[in-house]
């Protein structure tokens, strides 16, 4: 069952009041650093949220991401990174 993440709240440019769940806020920025081409930092963020987060919908679309990107690394013969990422998605419970 997923379980309800920490909040923390911003203000956006008209005064209001926004709030974001940590794991949402490092997705996106996980996702932000796989679209400039960071993707180790990526991989650590992604990694970071399925250390942290584990019962949340964000470590679940974390997962996916890991698999996505392990499989674009064997695709391109990148096979011991490939590995590297399948093996850590793997010790995390």
């Amino acid at each position: 069952m997923f379980s309800m993440p920490e909040e923390f709240s911003i203000t956006n440019g008209m005064g209001e009041m926004t709030n974001f769940s940590a794991p949402f806020k490092l997705l996106s920025m996980a996702n932000e650093f796989e679209r400039a081409g960071v993707i180790l930092y990526a991989v650590e963020l992604y990694t970071k949220i399925l250390d942290n987060y584990p019962d949340t919908f964000e470590a679940v679309a974390s997962r996916l991401v890991l698999f996505l990107i392990a499989s674009r690394y064997e695709n391109d013969g990148k096979k011991e990174s490939a590995i590297a990422i399948i093996r850590r998605i793997s010790t995390i419970k």
